[in-house]
């Protein structure tokens, strides 16, 4: 599918060429690459907040999981021993 843009400020055109030849690239193939970009972007970035959060609820179950063993061998001390730890 072919996509035009018109009436470009000669200036941002510039830029954009400048952008494109620092990566060895076609004004073509610079603008290709970055309206892929744009349009995965959202995408992208919903999936990495849902694996930050669970990452975070993973975490968090870690970190419940040490405390109940703790206090679960906490208890199983004190009562092999009969004695308070």
């Amino acid at each position: 599918m072919e996509v035009r843009i018109r009436y470009m400020d000669p200036k941002t055109v510039q830029r954009i060429d400048e952008l494109a030849e620092e990566k060895g690239l076609s004004r073509q193939e610079f603008l290709h690459a970055q309206l892929q970009q744009l349009a995965v972007f959202r995408e992208e970035n919903n999936r990495e907040q849902r694996l930050q959060q669970l990452v975070d609820r993973n975490i968090q179950t870690m970190v419940h999981c040490y405390t109940a063993i703790r206090e679960m061998n906490e208890f199983l001390h004190f009562d092999e021993t009969g004695e308070d730890v």
